[in-house]
């Protein structure tokens, strides 16, 4: 018998990456959403492995002391927040936890001094994806699952988005909309100010960031979380970092390129999504280069060639691929920031660059999604 139905009585000890919380029973890992440190629960086991298994919560013997009733009343069925369970100092304290732990294990480094970086709890969140069910409903998807959950609200959202969602503002765009989104099931929305822009009628939209506008797609990318944007530049761009020549590779549609030109005498911005480049060249301006390519690929370049006084990354969840460690290993930038929205990757990459000869001389966690288990970092390296 595989184990799979019986029950367990076990402690949580922390949140690991995923939101899950984790226990030991007979010295075995299990793993249990929606679980909060400090809680003794009874849980049914519903997956098992050779090292490890998965449970859910049968019932909350004792709570742990950061347990939280969470104020959504979607909450547990919506695939979005995992952590609105949890107060907020918990959520922060267990994501300090998470970055930690991943610098140790993945990156073998230890006694790393992490700051962490707090937002607004709720109504922070500028952009959303939302889907249509069969019934042409707005949704979000269910947790684990392909189906749809038909929304109202949802208090991560920026006032102006949540307006919108509860029918104030939608009732009116509503008929202008569905001509767009025929045949579709998703779209995107941006909330800023008072305004919420949807994908369809509304294209290109620009905010202000640091006092400096900046055009995109609503299609593309752009950080969620404007108000921990502003605090974000600061650390990557600010007073510490100033030379001759900048690189910012994954530029995206030149958040940090925009500043960057400000301290360094030139910049060169590298992006392989086409859109975003194009609006890198408007949003950083002429005295820019750009480079519209794979970052692996730009390595290979006479430009990666030249020598960079400070080098930004900004990669994907899987962090920097091996040729791009292996150009900054053999580049050796002087300064390196690293912005990432995985602690597990960028505990990797950091554990390379440190065997390379730098040293971690400021490293925080910006809690750009608070109720979810989403990490986002930023550390400055510097060669020794």
């Amino acid at each position: 018998m595989d184990g799979i139905g019986r029950t367990l009585r076990l402690t949580i000890d922390r949140i690991v990456p995923g939101g899950d919380g984790l226990g030991h029973h007979d010295g075995k890992a299990v793993f249990v959403p929606g679980s909060a440190p400090g809680d003794e629960l009874e849980v049914r086991v519903v997956d098992t492995k050779p090292g490890y298994e998965r449970g859910e919560i049968v019932g909350i013997v004792s709570p742990g002391l950061d347990r939280v009733e969470p104020v959504c009343p979607y909450y547990g069925d919506c695939g979005g927040c995992n952590l609105m369970h949890l107060s907020y100092p918990g959520q922060l304290e267990a994501k300090r936890g998470i970055v930690l732990d991943a610098w140790r294990r993945a990156g073998g480094l230890g006694d790393v001094d992490l700051d962490v970086v707090s937002s607004r709890p709720l109504g922070y969140r500028n952009r959303a994806q939302f889907h249509f069910d069969a019934e042409h409903r707005v949704c979000y998807a269910r947790r684990s699952s392909n189906s749809m959950l038909p929304i109202t609200s949802c208090p991560v959202l920026t006032p102006a988005l949540q307006q919108w969602l509860a029918g104030d503002g939608r009732d009116a765009a509503w008929s202008t909309l569905s001509q767009y989104t025929a045949g579709k099931d998703r779209f995107m929305a941006f909330g800023y100010h008072d305004d919420a822009w949807l994908e369809g009628p509304d294209g290109e939209l620009s905010v202000a960031v640091g006092g400096k506008n900046f055009r995109f797609h609503i299609r593309g990318f752009f950080q969620s979380n404007l108000e921990t944007l502003e605090r974000l530049v600061p650390a990557v761009v600010g007073d510490a970092v100033t030379g001759e020549e900048a690189a910012d590779l994954y530029c995206g549609v030149g958040l940090f390129g925009a500043f960057l030109g400000d301290s360094f005498g030139r910049v060169t911005c590298v992006e392989q999504d086409q859109r975003s480049i194009g609006y890198a060249s408007l949003n950083v301006g002429a005295g820019a280069r750009y480079a519209a390519s794979s970052i692996e690929d730009w390595t290979k370049t006479t430009q990666a060639s030249e020598r960079y006084d400070y080098v930004v990354v900004d990669p994907p969840r899987a962090g920097l691929a091996p040729r791009v460690r292996a150009w900054l290993v053999r580049a050796l930038p002087p300064v390196i920031g690293y912005v990432s929205c995985d602690p597990v990757s960028l505990a990797r990459d950091a554990g390379t660059l440190v065997q390379a000869g730098y040293e971690v001389e400021k490293a925080s966690v910006f809690d750009f999604y608070p109720q979810t288990s989403h990490v986002e970092s930023y550390v400055r390296f510097r060669l020794r």
